[in-house]
């Protein structure tokens, strides 16, 4: 049974290098020489390098070559230049991703970035059943390369890194010690993902050198995967170790329930000492991501409305990746959304972490529908009441005037 692999082998590169390109793909046939499995192999470009039609053409030239997919990072919500490239982009093909930074390089937010973004993924929520929102994602103070798609940006360097799949290694080490102390578990985890980072940074270090791309670094977020094709859950790993003392006759442990957050915490705790242990070349996010229509455990509970929005917010304060594939109904408002811009700004400020946000409002729909997805990366949730929010980012003063604000 393969219990870790890589959700993906990103490699980030310039338009005039398809050299790199090829050769990347063929270097990276190294990983499955040596059983470690990878689910999908991808590339970020710089669209300041491209026109919109190149770039939609290049997509099935890459498609071809082996990557799974391309994503491209803007910067500016107030351009409709960077705002119609998107769209085209999202609306040209399927394996085009795009991401938007949101915060600037200083930390702060222009409150007149949030309507613009709001309005793109209502616009692009209208066609394919809500789907092609998958393909979008806004980011927060994400200054490195993070390998996982929609959040990748090109930056200076060209190279490549990895995401991980590995939850199945984790809920082996926690079977196997599931009636020890915590600290022993914790212990035991900590070996366990050390001795998987060793083997994949062995591998990358091979493929660095055959394919002559620099090996930029791992992101070792814990990412989920839904089933029916594999079913990896963030939360079947929070919810066996909140178990792993229960009595029989104890009321079972439930993902949202009073305790989460420190089982959150406790794992968190593992990856934050693996990154600042400097052993490890890491990259990107690095945190436990909670992605509601990826995680069939998550989508679970979320349906059951034990865990909403809020929890999510929470659990983001402490090494979660931010609000993530959250479905939302057709009738939620702009203020609704808007918010969630505010408080995510709010957590990745206040924290100085990296965060990101992928929301994909279901055209005609309304609280208490089941979403319809057939895709490989997606399960389904019933889609929850969401309330209203803060509005004052469209006062006519805050767009006539400074409209840069920091925490």
């Amino acid at each position: 049974m393969k219990i870790a692999g890589l959700r993906t082998a990103t490699l980030f590169v310039r338009k005039d290098n398809s050299e790199g390109m090829a050769r990347f793909i063929e270097a990276s046939e190294y990983f499955e020489e040596v059983g470690i499995s990878v689910r999908t192999k991808r590339a970020v470009l710089d669209p300041n390098e491209f026109t919109a039609e190149e770039l939609v053409s290049l997509s099935s030239s890459l498609n071809e070559m082996g990557y799974w997919g391309y994503c491209v990072s803007f910067d500016n919500l107030t351009d409709k230049g960077q705002i119609e490239f998107a769209k085209s982009i999202i609306k040209g093909g399927d394996n085009g991703f795009v991401n938007f930074r949101i915060t600037s390089s200083n930390g702060k937010l222009d409150t007149n970035t949030i309507t613009p973004s709001v309005n793109l993924i209502r616009e692009i929520s209208k066609e394919n059943d809500g789907i092609d929102n998958f393909r979008l994602g806004f980011s927060f103070a994400m200054e490195q390369e993070t390998p996982f798609f929609p959040y990748s940006s090109m930056n200076e360097k060209q190279g490549f890194a990895v995401g991980l799949e590995y939850i199945d290694l984790i809920l082996e080490v926690i079977n196997k010690h599931s009636r020890r102390p915590l600290n022993v578990i914790r212990r035991e985890l900590h070996d366990r993902i050390c001795w998987w980072l060793d083997s994949v940074t062995t591998a990358c270090e091979e493929v660095q050198k055959r394919s002559g791309m620099e090996f930029i670094g791992i992101d070792i977020s814990l990412a989920p995967y839904p089933y029916p094709l594999e079913d990896q859950s963030v939360v079947d790993i929070i919810e066996k170790l909140g178990n792993v003392a229960r009595s029989r006759g104890d009321r079972e442990f439930r993902f949202g329930m009073n305790g989460t957050m420190f089982v959150h915490t406790f794992l968190t705790g593992i990856l934050k000492e693996i990154v600042k242990s400097g052993n490890y070349k890491t990259t990107g996010f690095n945190g436990i991501m909670y992605s509601v229509l990826e995680d069939t455990g998550l989508s679970n509970r979320y349906s059951d409305a034990e865990v909403g929005v809020s929890d999510l917010l929470l659990l983001s304060t402490s090494c979660g990746c931010g609000i993530d594939m959250l479905p939302l109904s057709d009738r939620s408002s702009q203020k609704s959304i808007s918010s969630l811009f505010f408080d995510i700004f709010s957590i990745s400020s206040v924290m100085s972490k990296p965060l990101g946000i992928r929301i994909l409002p279901i055209p005609n729909s309304r609280p208490g529908d089941l979403t319809n997805f057939r895709h490989m990366f997606f399960t389904n949730a019933t889609l929850a009441e969401v309330g209203s929010g803060i509005s004052f980012n469209e006062l006519p003063l805050q767009i006539a005037e400074d409209s840069d604000i920091e925490l």
